[in-house]
């Protein structure tokens, strides 16, 4: 499965994708949160935590409501 998704064209979405996030103040986990909770089809986005820190992050992620522009963005930005 590596030879089909770790692709120089799959790091480079992630990159801009990690761009996209760090612009606004965010990590790119608070974006892909964010983008989950904002699917229509996602009744919720279920997160594993093994330390303190992680359940923090995982909250201050939940608080990032993507706007239609921010979610066009993001998917122009991982379009292939």
């Amino acid at each position: 499965w590596a030879d089909k998704y770790l692709t120089d064209e799959n790091f480079t979405i992630v990159e801009r994708l990690t761009e996209f996030a760090q612009s606004r103040g965010r990590t790119l986990l608070e974006l892909a949160f964010s983008w989950l909770a904002s699917q229509p089809v996602v009744a919720s986005v279920i997160a594993g935590a093994t330390r303190p820190e992680q359940v923090e992050q995982n909250v201050k992620a939940a608080s990032w409501k993507l706007t239609a522009e921010e979610l066009a963005e993001v998917d122009r930005l991982s379009a292939k």
